[in-house]
């Protein structure tokens, strides 16, 4: 399976999500998406992600500018884990106060996917028709978010990461 990045950036972008809802020319987003490996001696190296394959790691960098004519607040900032990726725990970043989130299906009483920080739970209907609630792990996983816990100020740019281990 071969993901092209273009694509994936262009999903990126798409998902990005402002609360409250501003005009998307207001928050300039920028997305790339870059394959992560390491040399003989352990050090990471970064190549651009043109194509990526089974077996790498991909590690997504955003970059959201204010263009907005003052501070905006109540921001939330999106990005999408492929289909066919796994989210790999403990290596999103943000370089300002947010409050990290994962989306899936965790409950079924209720339709569609939902927000959930980590640890993330999921209801699980067992054969006998009785519920299991088990940790959801980096597969239930479909897109990542945060909640910047700070407005950003006019001109100001704030970054976030994360990866994700193509299967």
């Amino acid at each position: 399976m071969i993901i092209r990045s273009t694509s994936i950036a262009r999903t990126a972008t798409l998902i990005c999500m402002f609360v409250p809802t501003i005009a998307f020319a207001e928050l300039k987003s920028e997305m790339a998406a870059y394959i992560v490996t390491t040399d003989a001696s352990g050090a990471e190296q970064y190549a651009s992600a043109d194509q990526v394959k089974p077996g790498q790691t991909i590690e997504y960098r955003m970059r959201h500018t204010n263009t907005f004519d003052n501070a905006i607040g109540g921001v939330a900032v999106t990005g999408p884990v492929p289909e066919g990726g796994e989210l790999v725990i403990g290596r999103s970043k943000s370089d300002v106060v947010a409050t990290f989130e994962v989306r899936g299906e965790f409950n079924p009483d209720n339709a569609g996917e939902e927000w959930s920080a980590l640890p993330a739970q999921r209801v699980v209907i067992q054969a006998d028709g009785s519920r299991l609630v088990e940790p959801a792990g980096p597969e239930h996983f479909t897109a990542v978010r945060w909640v910047l816990g700070d407005t950003v100020q006019k001109d100001a740019s704030v970054h976030q990461s994360y990866r994700v281990f193509i299967k």
